[in-house]
């Protein structure tokens, strides 16, 4: 017989439960009220005790009329099961009980239950045997215990340090802590030296604050041999003062791409940076302090880039000119918007003369460029993508030379200098082979573009 023919019966159906009934006072005194809760039902006032007020306890009852938990055969915590041996109970209550048990089943289940069939349902204390103390990590390898931890999030891994030694030595291997994210955090001083002992390889900190000094004594960072592994480090909008990032790339030999987008940067941070001599991608939209003596460390040690982001940095003119000489012929992608003024037909000429293997091109804002530096962009054979805009002095026929670029593919002109006349021209003119005004934004050394918030670069940043 199938145990689901037994069902608990609610035997107090037609009481309200007891913790949930309120005492009536007997005596109502309109000027002694206690300061407790007070619920109005059908007009009578009910005033519940103030010392039930702080807590919860059994009322004033009857207690010939009270059911508790334990005065009942049936287990609350197994549906199904009979206890009728309820040590608390009375012997008015058990008799209550089974003669309740008596009219709800029919007298096939009842001689069933007194044959002893039902013998599984009578709850009974469970024995517990003394447990296996075999240590199954013991019987696994480092290498296998270290592929699950790497499904574990990086918080946990410093809570399972403190289990046993083995488990701490394997949390602080190098391949756990490859990659992190630890953007819009408040970096504490030293916790930075933290990271950087831990080996970390791609690391985001984007607006992220990091307080000075980022290395404290007594982690592996701290010691004058430490070399970091740091590959890719997204600073963009942190909150980091030029010290600190002098202290950062003073250990650092290896960054491959790094923005400092919208950072505050000066000579000795950059002089620091030019150690990374093979460094390929730098963003520094925005970032403020770039001075000449810094860019020419910079661009005399680091001839390996290939990604430039110098857009709206302010640069004054005699760093635009040294800009402009000693760009590395690595260049293949460059960002200089937001010269205004400053940026000439000049400087384009030695910028192209520099880079001849450019296929992307940003001057908008840079309103001082006309026709004849459009005609000087023509002999960059491999450029792909040109952005002219807000470049008022341009005029629209000028573009038209730019057909003879035949891997052009994207030309933005954005800024309303170009009625919709001209623009249908320019786009006759090109072709169909070349869109006008697709991308709004540049995306030059960039570590995220579009909603891409777990990677930098195309690389993620989470395990």
């Amino acid at each position: 017989m199938s145990s689901s023919i037994l069902k608990p019966v609610d035997v107090n159906i037609d009481r309200s439960p007891v913790r949930k009934r309120a005492r009536y006072d007997e005596e109502d005194d309109e000027f002694n009220k206690p300061e407790g809760w007070s619920l109005n039902v059908h007009r009578n006032k009910v005033l519940l005790h103030e010392v039930f007020d702080h807590g919860v306890g059994r009322l004033d009852c009857d207690d010939e009329e009270i059911f508790t938990d334990d005065d009942t055969i049936f287990n609350s915590n197994e549906p199904g099961a009979i206890d009728v041996s309820c040590s608390s109970m009375t012997p008015n209550t058990r008799d209550k009980q089974l003669s309740l048990l008596e009219s709800t089943l029919t007298k096939e289940s009842l001689d069933k239950l007194t044959l002893g069939e039902w013998d599984a349902l009578l709850v009974t204390k469970p024995i517990i045997m003394p447990s296996d103390k075999t240590n199954y990590f013991d019987l696994l390898s480092d290498e296998v215990i270290l592929h699950v931890l790497r499904w574990l999030p990086k918080s946990y891994l410093l809570d399972i340090a403190l289990v046993c030694k083995r488990f701490h030595r394997l949390t602080q291997d190098e391949t756990l802590w490859t990659r992190m994210d630890v953007s819009n955090k408040h970096l504490e001083p030293g916790e930075l030296g933290k990271l950087l002992s831990k080996q970390v390889i791609v690391l985001r900190l984007a607006r992220s604050s990091i307080n000075f000094p980022p290395i404290l004594p007594g982690f592996k960072a701290a010691s004058p041999d430490f070399k970091s592994r740091l590959l890719y480090l997204d600073l963009s909008m942190a909150f980091v003062s030029p010290q600190c990032l002098t202290v950062l790339f003073g250990k650092c030999r290896r960054l491959k791409k790094l923005s400092l987008e919208n950072v505050q940067v000066n000579d000795d941070a950059l002089i620091a940076m030019s150690a990374n001599k093979d460094i390929e991608v730098i963003n520094f939209a925005m970032a403020t302090g770039l001075m000449e003596d810094g860019l020419k460390y910079l661009l005399t040690n680091c001839r390996k880039i290939r990604e430039l982001n110098l857009a709206w940095t302010y640069l004054n003119t005699a760093c635009i000119q040294y800009v402009c000489e000693h760009l590395p012929p690595t260049m293949d992608r460059l960002n200089f918007s937001g010269c205004r003024k400053l940026l000439t037909d000049r400087h384009v000429v030695d910028l192209v003369a520099s880079c001849p293997r450019l296929r992307e091109l940003d001057l908008s804002d840079c309103t001082s460029v006309t026709g004849d530096s459009v005609r000087q962009i023509t002999v960059l054979e491999d450029l792909n993508f040109l952005a002219l805009s807000r470049c008022y002095l341009i005029p629209y026929k000028a573009l038209l030379c730019l057909k003879k670029l035949y891997n052009l593919s994207y030309l933005d002109i954005h800024g309303g200098y170009n009625d919709i006349d001209e623009l249908r021209l320019i786009q006759e003119g090109l072709g169909a082979r070349v869109q006008i005004n697709k991308f709004k934004f540049s995306s030059v050394a960039r570590p995220t573009v579009g909603m891409r918030r777990s990677s930098i670069w195309n690389m993620r940043v989470r395990d």
